[in-house]
């Protein structure tokens, strides 16, 4: 007995809540099920659609009705096999048309439209939402809620609203979240309006589902409502029951063809078919012959080669035509035509004989032209201006051409005759050599090039000392200008004298004269430099580490700060290293490297067992009282990682797995809280200290952000005041989640425009410096914290091994009398003093006037 595959069919209710009264169905739910399985819907199963509206505007509804009706249509137009890729171009299409009538619309009055799509196809569910959208289903006796509310996760610490990637109509890019699972019958699905996934809680949600019967679901969704006083709510309740077995077994023992025609038109056709008197008798089936004692017919095709064709008669050839031409007009002509010396036994008139040619004409083919002559002499009157400003010296082109193709057809004079020495012909002879004229020659070719050689080296020298004149000249200018507009101007000029005797050969230590004089301008400028743009110089980098992939780099640093009262040997030991993190996102250890120098050493690496916890990605590392502390981001949310000794702790941040991180993570620490930027857009979260698995309070009072724009902040600081840096270089410093104050920089050349990090300092007496990074014109700028003015910016010299085109992050560090500067440059760490701060301009024109060397 063949075994019956059990058939499911659906019962459904619709319930609806307009304006607080109760409507038997809605117009925001379509529902579409094949009448029989040889309908065109069939073969993509039975589509359930339920849209609501994003924004409450004028047209929202005529926005949620369009979206229906085009999602109906387009998906089973859609002549695919795939149910995932007509559900994704029908939503597509849907997506489009709303985009559409939103464009002439004002950006306050688009309506956007959210939608649940279903399908079930045997015993298969597919489920593509866009929000706001809300899902149920019971699937193999578990529950499953798409998406799931926040409030249904113990561990979630906030019931903060979903994340809306986009709703139809906001974008014409539309990416749908797509669901798929089996049910069986008694199983039970639920599409209801965005406004019930708060009131719904799992144990209630799971009761509903299991009652397998719409009507009592759709009364207590109404009941639900009606308690939370919900007015407009709408709802679909979809339950899979088994088909009746004997449906089933008439269907499954059914002929697989029938011996008639369908009902529906049969009797049509046998209206006016007519009836025959006796059908013919069916002739028997002969056997099949046996295949080993019959011979296999014979092939259709012949085994001889194909015929090659005949050949092509195409008449006489032209020798034969020739010939019988000429024997036609000899006949057609007598002789009357040839002259008298024919009959006199002379040679006949027409000969066949080729005559041997006497001349030069082999030769003078060397020097012939193919076509035309390459020059035509023209009246001088048709000549334009330019061809008669260039007809001498093409006529003496001309002539200098024909001359050097001249050849002689023959020699004017007979050749000497050659003398043959004494003995034996075959003899070779020893050729005669004119080495008084080669040497002679070639010690003329010698001189000529030494004298050269001592020229061009002299005009070297000359346009030297012409730059490095012009140098000092503008130098005396800068010093005696009246205002900084006239240095700048004076001052550029120097640099590129200055430029040019650096690219001159012959200024080089084995001059002196040049040397000196190139070293004095080069001091004269940077100190002019100094004072004008007050740009002072990094001297003598000291490279501390190396990252251990050539092509890798390293992102941030943690300097612990210098400290004589520490005894401790483990927080010695912790303050004897730096702190810096791997580039790489996909897989970004914490590295640890010797304050003094060293390879770094891989301090906390990803995939790393911590208890119960796997370590993800690192995304920032910073120094928290005595200790050094990093954050990862995992598939749950992002983690806090500290030491207590020799073994590392853990503990999730409160709410971070909501977070929207696009760029960077910024993260600071002060008095023992955690300050975040970045993970919540235009805001700073705050952890208290030791409640980091709390959720964090909104720290920025929304108040005083009415004005302030915060989309190009990059960085922030920490110092009792939090200071958000702007692309610009514009600092806005915050006090108790208000703005107190901008910090606007003075004017400097080239202005600001790229800034990436900050780092403050503090002078316990409420001043201190702002340092900025700015790798895209390689400078670190320090500016008061205070008024803005811009103190220095320090750069490499251009003849230094190194550069900061690549450079991501600073610390500066007050090591007793010197200051230090640890810099992140690409892969590598470099550390140096800190510059003393130029004079300013005006107490640099103040100074006497040098004299100027000629």
């Amino acid at each position: 007995m063949a075994l019956i595959m059990q058939k499911l069919e659906s019962r459904v209710r619709q319930i609806s809540l307009v304006d607080g009264n109760v409507q038997s169905s809605s117009d925001l739910i379509s529902i579409t099920i094949p009448s029989s399985p040889l309908a065109p819907q069939a073969p993509k199963g039975s589509l359930y659609i339920l849209v609501e509206p994003d924004t409450l505007v004028s047209h929202s509804r005529q926005a949620c009705l369009l979206a229906l009706r085009t999602i109906q249509r387009a998906f089973y137009d859609e002549t695919t096999s795939s149910i995932t890729a007509a559900m994704r171009r029908a939503i597509a299409s849907a997506n489009k048309v709303v985009y559409e009538e939103n464009i002439p619309q004002p950006a306050g009055q688009r309506a956007t439209v959210g939608l649940t799509m279903a399908v079930i196809k045997d015993a298969d569910l597919y489920v593509a939402q866009v929000q706001p959208a809300q899902a149920y289903v019971l699937s193999q006796g578990a529950l499953r809620a798409f998406p799931a509310h926040p409030s249904w996760d113990p561990a979630h610490v906030s019931v903060a609203p979903f994340n809306r990637a986009g709703a139809l109509g906001a974008s014409l890019f539309i990416e749908p979240e797509f669901y798929r699972c089996t049910m069986r019958a008694g199983e039970t699905l639920i599409l209801t309006s965005s406004g019930f996934s708060p009131l719904l809680t799992r144990s209630e949600t799971n009761q509903i589902l299991r009652w397998r019967d719409p009507e009592a679901s759709g009364e207590r969704l109404l009941q639900i409502a009606a308690q939370h006083q919900l007015l407009d709510a709408y709802a679909l309740v979809v339950s899979l029951e088994a088909q009746r077995m004997a449906a089933i077994q008439a269907e499954a023992s059914a002929p697989a063809i029938a011996p008639q025609a369908a009902p529906f038109w049969a009797g049509w056709l046998k209206r006016w078919r007519p009836v025959a008197d006796s059908a013919p008798p069916v002739a028997p089936v002969p056997p099949r012959p046996d295949p080993l004692t019959t011979l296999p017919p014979p092939s259709p095709y012949s085994t001889n080669p194909i015929a090659r064709p005949a050949p092509l008669d195409i008449g006489e050839d032209l020798g034969t035509r020739y010939a019988r031409t000429q024997q036609e007009r000899s006949r057609e002509n007598p002789d009357s035509e040839l002259p008298p010396s024919t009959f006199l036994g002379e040679e006949g008139y027409f000969s066949t004989s080729r005559r041997i040619d006497l001349g030069d004409g082999p030769e003078l083919a060397a020097t012939a032209r193919p076509y035309r002559t390459r020059y035509e002499k023209r009246p001088f009157v048709d000549l334009t201006w330019k061809e008669r400003l260039l007809l001498p010296f093409r006529l003496l082109w001309l002539a200098l051409d024909e001359a050097m193709r001249a050849r002689r057809v023959r020699p004017l004079n007979t050749p000497p005759a050659i003398l043959r020495g004494q003995g034996l012909s075959y003899r070779r002879n020893q050729i005669n050599i004119p080495w008084i004229m080669l040497m002679a020659m070639s010690l003329l070719i010698v001189i000529l090039i030494l004298y050269g050689i001592n020229l061009t080296r002299q005009n070297d020298q000359e346009l030297a000392l012409e730059y490095i004149t012009a140098a000092e000249t503008r130098l005396a200018t800068v010093r005696e200008a009246t205002s900084e507009t006239v240095a700048l101007d004076a001052l550029e000029l120097a640099r590129q004298a200055i430029d040019e005797v650096r690219a001159s050969s012959v200024v080089t230590d084995t001059n002196p004269t040049l040397w000196l004089r190139y070293q004095e301008i080069q001091r004269e400028y940077e100190r002019a430099l100094a004072a004008v743009q007050r740009v002072t110089f990094l001297d003598s980098p000291t490279i501390l580490s190396t990252h251990p992939i050539p092509d890798g780099s390293f992102m941030g640093l943690v300097v612990p700060p210098s400290s004589t009262t520490i005894t401790d040997p483990y927080q010695l030991e912790i303050m004897n290293y730096i702190y810096t993190l791997d580039a790489e996102r996909a897989n970004t250890p914490l590295y640890r490297i010797p304050r003094d120098g060293g390879p770094p050493e891989t301090y906390l690496q990803p995939s790393t067992q911590i208890g119960e916890t796997i370590v993800g990605p690192m995304r920032a590392a910073l120094w928290r009282i005595d200790q050094v502390v990093a954050v990862d981001q995992a598939p749950e949310g992002f983690g806090y990682y500290f030491r207590n000794r020799d073994q590392w702790n853990y503990s999730k941040l409160g709410g971070s797995e909501i977070w929207q991180v696009r760029d960077q993570l910024r993260i600071a620490e002060y008095d023992g809280n955690l300050y975040v930027w970045g993970a919540v857009p235009n805001e700073v979260l705050k952890f208290n200290s030791g409640s980091y698995g709390d959720t964090p309070e909104y720290w920025l009072d929304p108040a005083s952000l009415a004005d302030v724009d915060l989309s190009n902040v990059v960085d922030m600081a920490v110092d009792g005041a939090i200071y958000l840096l702007k692309s610009n270089g514009g600092v806005l410093v915050f006090s108790q989640g208000r703005l107190v104050s901008e910090i606007k920089p003075e004017a400097i050349t080239p202005p600001i425009t790229d800034a990436t990090r900050l780092f403050i300092t503090n002078d316990g007496f409420g001043g201190g410096a702002i340092f900025i990074v700015e790798p895209v014109n390689g400078r670190i700028i320090q500016m008061d914290k205070v008024t803005g003015r811009i103190i220095q910016q320090m750069r490499m010299r251009t003849d230094s091994d190194y550069q900061l085109n690549q450079l991501s992050d600073i610390v500066v560090v007050a090591n007793g009398p010197r200051t230090l500067i640890y810099m992140v440059n690409g892969n590598q760490i470099l550390r140096t003093d800190l510059p003393a701060p130029p004079r300013p301009f005006r107490e640099e024109t103040s100074t006497p006037t040098p004299a100027v060397q000629p």
